[in-house]
């Protein structure tokens, strides 16, 4: 789709919550693609090049953390993708700066605040593409 309005990876394991977000945000106009852990969400992020990752901390398989530290050993173009946390631990700001995270949305979340952030990290994000 090449008018969307830009390219979003939501790895989550909880598949209502995946699912939620990804008919929000394709309600948005946005392209989106959901792995429901940090490996296959690796993948995805390879095949797909997100320009916004949206990603849970607690996954089977692979953690939101184990996921975030491997991106930033991909090649600087996938290094660089931004990353907005999603989580529901009161520790989430403090984890999200750690992991060098854009951003976090707590869980639950409120769907104006989300599709505000997504939109405000994707106008500040060049892609490389």
């Amino acid at each position: 789709m090449a008018d969307a309005a830009g390219r979003v990876l939501v790895v989550e394991d909880d598949d209502s919550v995946a699912l939620v977000l990804a008919d929000l945000l394709e309600e948005e106009g946005f392209e989106v693609k959901r792995a429901a852990n940090g490996r296959a969400g690796l993948d995805l992020l390879k095949a797909f090049r997100p320009q916004l990752v949206l990603l849970d901390l607690m996954m089977p398989v692979l953690d939101g953390w184990g996921f975030r530290a491997q991106q930033r050993e991909l090649t600087p173009d996938l290094a660089q993708i931004p990353v907005l946390v999603l989580s529901g631990a009161r520790d989430a700001r403090a984890t999200a700066a750690d992991m060098g995270a854009a951003g976090v949305v707590a869980k639950p979340f409120e769907v104006d605040a989300l599709t505000d952030m997504v939109r405000r990290l994707l106008g500040a994000y060049q892609s490389p593409l």
